[in-house]
């Protein structure tokens, strides 16, 4: 056993002062203040305290301050907020609240711009404008259709547009045959960016905010979700089409760090090499994380295992199956290849969006 032995300059870097130093309990330091208080003639409804420090069990003083007590995370929130998703010519919206949520707000952004609204059932997730004239248009008139439904993730929802065009000289008649497609695909997507950057400003609100009742009724869940076959084998179940799903996959893989060794859209099949808890490696604390000072200054921890296995995407009865499957010969001679099958498919539940 040896006696351990001062770096000089090392404090400079990561002692109690030093550069790289712990700062997990620095919070502990910060100053209470007083809740805000918003005079009686302002609505204070957006008001709220959104890190809540948790309380210490009565039972547990004796072990309350051996690691300090963190705040309570957001609920249903992650780290993608509200972003624009692209897949060929379609584009929509997914933010990281349920339907009810998301709606007052979809009504909110046209009554801002000056635009009415012509038509709304929040039960079925459908909105239309009134038609209104872009500024500096002096040909056409436009109508817009807004369509809200459940995101792949619980409380999410994806929205998209609908643009419909009209001579300004032909009446206007409110009920009209929606295209399949927008008339101006341009005009789409302008108000698409602009209803995202919106709804990412009113983000923060969402948890304090008033919701539709009326569209509580849409579907809250998922469109993804992990179901047993009746062989017992556990797979991913997603409500949408292949090539939604082949993208949603894709995004999921880049998004948890896992590197594509090949892929097949033929034949719907993602190859990876995977370590089960890879995708947390950037997450760790500090530059040091992986080395080991004990018995061997600065060696690296013991090399990891990859397991290589394959994605595969089936379309079944309008909706499409993801399977783990290994790509060894003889999976049954590789320990833990269960393990990772099982861990992989979580792991694309959590991050598909």
């Amino acid at each position: 056993m040896f006696d351990r032995v001062p770096i000089p300059g090392f404090d400079y870097i990561a002692g109690e002062e030093g550069l790289l130093r712990d700062r997990q309990g620095d919070y502990l330091e910060a100053e209470v203040l007083p809740p805000t208080r918003i005079p009686d003639k302002y609505d204070s409804y957006i008001i709220d305290d959104l890190m809540v420090i948790p309380p210490i069990p009565a039972s547990n003083t004796s072990q309350a301050f051996l690691k300090a007590p963190r705040p309570i995370p957001f609920s249903g929130r992650s780290e993608r907020g509200v972003v624009i998703q692209r897949l060929e010519a379609d584009s929509w919206i997914v933010v990281d609240v349920s339907p009810s949520e998301v709606w007052p707000r979809i009504r909110d952004y046209w009554t801002r711009n000056g635009i009415q609204v012509a038509f709304e059932n929040p039960t079925r997730g459908v909105l239309d404008t009134s038609w209104f004239v872009l500024e500096g248009n002096t040909l056409t008139k436009e109508k817009m259709r807004v369509n809200i439904e459940p995101g792949f993730q619980n409380d999410s929802a994806e929205i998209s547009l609908l643009h419909l065009s009209s001579p300004q000289a032909v009446p206007a008649i409110e009920q009209v045959n929606w295209p399949e497609s927008s008339s101006d695909p341009d005009v789409e997507y302008d108000f698409l960016t602009d209803l995202s950057q919106y709804l990412a400003d009113v983000a923060d609100l969402y948890q304090a905010s008033s919701v539709s009742f009326l569209a509580e009724n849409i579907e809250s869940r998922g469109k993804a979700s992990l179901v047993r076959t009746p062989g017992g084998r556990q797979i991913m179940r997603l409500e949408t089409n292949f090539e939604r799903s082949w993208a949603a996959i894709g995004r999921a893989l880049g998004r948890a760090n896992i590197d594509i060794v090949a892929d097949s859209k033929e034949q719907g099949i993602y190859e990876v090499d995977y370590v089960i808890g890879a995708e947390q490696e950037e997450d760790k604390p500090g530059i040091f994380n992986r080395i080991v000072t004990l018995n061997g200054l600065f060696s690296r921890e013991d090399p990891v295992e990859y397991f290589p296995l394959k994605i595969r995407l089936l379309e079944v009865g309008g909706a499409v199956e993801v399977i783990i499957e290994s790509l060894e010969l003889q999976p049954q001679q590789s320990e833990g290849v269960d393990e990772a099958q099982n861990s992989l498919l979580r792991l694309l539940r959590s991050y598909i969006a």
